[in-house]
């Protein structure tokens, strides 16, 4: 194997010598989780990333660092349960943190921008 190749890492072969069995529970899982489980639809997908403050799949996917295939693919077909888990979780914390703000520009009388540059923050 030339020494390129070498440095770039395991490849799959590599991998799969060095499984345990249970990885092998793992793999079987994972593939379970991403075949039979429902994902969620691509409106659903598209909704929930609209709730998170995006216009579209492909900019939420586009500034968190993912791939452009896995913004075609969760535009297509969805996503799995797991990501939506984490998608439900950033909207509940957007959520909070948005209530937090007005409850404390409410008491305070001062936008919280202004409040972050008064202390030098911003």
């Amino acid at each position: 194997m030339p020494a390129a190749r070498m440095e770039q890492g395991p490849g799959p072969l590599r991998k799969v010598i060095n499984m345990s069995p249970a990885d092998i529970g793992l793999i079987t899982r994972r593939v379970y989780d991403h075949v039979v489980e429902r994902r969620m639809s691509p409106e659903e997908t598209q909704s929930l990333v609209a709730e998170c403050g995006y216009g579209s799949v492909e900019d939420f996917c586009a500034e968190i660092g993912m791939p452009e295939h896995i913004a075609r693919r969760w535009s297509r077909f969805g996503i799995s349960g797991e990501m939506r888990l984490v998608l439900l979780h950033m909207r509940d914390r957007q959520r909070r943190m948005e209530g937090a703000v007005k409850d404390f520009e409410s008491m305070t009388h001062v936008g919280v921008d202004d409040f972050l540059k008064e202390r030098g923050v911003l």
